[in-house]
């Protein structure tokens, strides 16, 4: 059959799927099952009388999209919340199962070390639980309530505050997890010594009976869920550490990503544990043999979920240490801008883009906190700085700045900080490309303004003080960061861009929200680099050459830290951007096919130079 008979038999049939991936029509299911089959025939045909036409590229472009939507529509019948929980965190434990191993055996012996310890030096109990400690418990227990320290609070104070004081310490064991798995290691060893001698306390007095059947009701998911946080953490410091025939880089985004599902899944075991903890570890009396088998219940959960499942699951067929989902294409060169990528690749691709713009993005990230500092200063003086507790990691930092019951003028200093981070890594992106960008792409003093608005929505969602509001305000973040890549490369009013990026993102089937959380989690990872120790060292070594009061040195001390913390989230908030850019031009190239569109022409070029253009 000749290509133009062909394409007259068929045209109608593709123009009725090309009518429903723009939204001017629908299709049922089933139609649109049977229509892929047809399309994927007529491919088929077309690669084999058709081989070198452009109408076998169309063909596999929109037989691709068939698929894609065929695939949606089959998996909004299913859950995807329970996909997670019955293949994906599966997978992963699989894949981390040595990892998990080596933690859960870290933690025993650091165990054996705090009882050990404990037996040997009657003192060491102090130092590790604190002097504090333990003289309530010894008071506790000459008033016969050994346990009183969890009727302490209320029920629903103890709840809040323990979750997030677990969710917290599990994620630093994870974060750190990225300093080739030291970190993690280390924290795992100070929490196995600290419930090691925790535990041996009590048995020293004759109490481990009601301590074990008290301590373990909430512990048996809390230490559970801590040591597989420890095995997460491990995974990712594996993946830098012994990259095997992948890139370092690459090795690397697959084992954090990889160890993230693992933090997901653990998020619902923390909180579990701190409801058990908060509402039901206080009432003593409930009998021995329920509390028990209570215990026995949350470590047959623990073991066959997170151990026996996965291997079960995946142990018979084999499953592969890296699936080729998780690989991370290459970068196209030169480096393309409309191009559809996965989140994996999104993430590759804004990683290019931050390194081209780094030195700037540093200078930047360097003068802006120069200012914020500045006029922190200047407005709460040095009493101010008391008011920060520096110690805490670097994302409670953060919470702290925007805290505006204490820093209320905090909310203008947030608003210019962050406004002008965003815009001048649209600007620096717009100056690296050019025209690539776009001819509409501009980011001078009116995107400025729209930019600031932007962010002054999110800040007003924080000011609200409202925890479901500033909830999602912070789940909002890659839209809004969206929301402003739009308005500034096709230069539109605030009203237009909202619709233009939301009918971008319809259809196209964007993951906007993953890559935002794949890049935060680098983001975290830097904040929490800039924030290390070293800082504190070097901080020290300046303070020793000085010649200044005591006073004078601490001030000085705590201002450094303060622009710490704002240059570090004035330098990875770009990253984040970056990956927004990355979406946009993603989104861009589903819906216009421009790309697409060139590479056909281009076939055309080539078959008319080869004298192909007859059959």
């Amino acid at each position: 059959m000749r290509e133009r008979a062909f394409v007259e038999r068929n045209k109608k049939k593709w123009a009725r799927f090309e009518a429903f991936t723009e939204g001017r029509s629908e299709l049922g299911p089933e139609e649109l099952s049977d229509l892929y089959a047809g399309i994927t025939d007529d491919l088929s045909y077309a690669r084999t009388y058709y081989p070198r036409r452009s109408i076998r590229v169309y063909l596999n472009n929109i037989a691709r999209n068939v698929y894609l939507n065929l695939y949606r529509s089959r998996s909004a019948k299913g859950n995807a919340l329970l996909k997670f929980f019955t293949h994906d965190l599966p997978a992963a434990l699989y894949r981390a199962r040595r990892e998990l191993n080596i933690s859960l055996l870290f933690f025993i012996v650091s165990m054996a070390i705090g009882v050990f310890s404990s037996v040997h030096d009657p003192d060491f109990a102090e130092v590790i639980l604190g002097e504090d400690y333990v003289r309530m418990t010894e008071e506790n227990i000459r008033r016969g309530d050994p346990m009183g320290v969890y009727k302490s609070s209320g029920e629903t104070e103890m709840f809040l505050a323990i979750t997030l004081n677990n969710l917290l310490v599990a994620f630093r064991t994870f974060v750190l997890g990225a300093f080739f798995g030291v970190g993690t290691l280390i924290i795992m060893l100070y929490n196995g010594i600290m419930v090691g001698t925790f535990q041996y306390f009590f048995v020293e007095r004759s109490l481990f009976g009601e301590s074990f059947l008290t301590i373990w009701m909430h512990g048996a998911l809390e230490i559970s869920a801590l040591v597989i946080s420890g095995g997460a953490g491990l995974t990712m410091g594996r993946g830098l550490l012994f990259p095997g025939n992948l890139p370092r880089m690459q090795s690397f985004q697959i084992a954090a990503r990889r160890a993230f599902r693992i933090m997901l899944g653990l998020v619902p075991v923390f909180v579990a544990a701190a409801f058990i903890e908060g509402f039901f570890t206080r009432i003593t009396e409930l009998p021995d043999y329920l509390r028990g088998g209570f215990i026995f219940a949350c470590f047959a959960f623990v073991g066959l979920y997170f151990w026996w499942y996965p291997r079960a699951l995946y142990g018979k067929s084999g499953d592969s240490e890296v699936s080729e989902d998780e690989l991370i294409s290459p970068l196209s060169t030169p480096f393309t801008l409309r191009v559809i990528r996965k989140t994996s690749e999104v993430f590759t691709a804004a990683f290019h883009l931050f390194r081209l713009n780094f030195v700037r993005t540093a200078g930047t990230a360097a003068a802006l906190a120069a200012v914020y500092t500045a006029a922190f200063y200047l407005i709460y003086g040095a009493e101010g700085t008391d008011e920060i507790d520096f110690t805490k990691v670097a994302l409670f930092n953060l919470r702290q700045f925007h805290d505006y019951s204490v820093f209320f003028f905090n909310f203008f200093l947030n608003i210019f900080l962050l406004t002008a981070v965003v815009w001048s890594s649209l600007l620096y992106f717009g100056k690296t490309f050019g025209e690539k960008a776009g001819a509409k792409f501009s980011a001078g003093g009116r995107t400025f303004l729209k930019v600031a608005v932007i962010v002054t929505l999110f800040e007003l969602c924080i000011l609200s003080g409202n925890i479901i509001v500033a909830s999602l305000g912070l789940i909002a973040v890659p839209y809004l960061l969206l929301f402003a890549v739009t308005a500034t490369a096709e230069n539109l009013n605030l009203p237009d861009a909202f619709n233009r990026m939301l009918n971008l993102l319809r259809g196209t089937r964007r993951q906007v929200f993953g890559t935002y959380l794949s890049l935060a989690l680098i983001a975290v990872l830097i904040l929490f680099l800039m924030d290390s120790p070293l800082t504190w060292f070097y901080l020290d070594v300046a303070q020793w050459n000085l010649d200044m009061s005591e006073d004078a040195k601490i001030r000085l001390a705590l201002l450094s830290l303060l622009f710490v913390n704002q240059a570090g989230t004035a330098l990875v908030i770009p990253l984040l951007v970056y990956g927004q850019i990355c979406e946009y031009y993603a989104a861009l190239e589903s819906r216009d096919a421009v790309e697409l569109g060139k590479d056909v022409e281009a076939i055309g070029v080539k078959r008319k130079a080869y004298g192909l253009e007859r059959e």
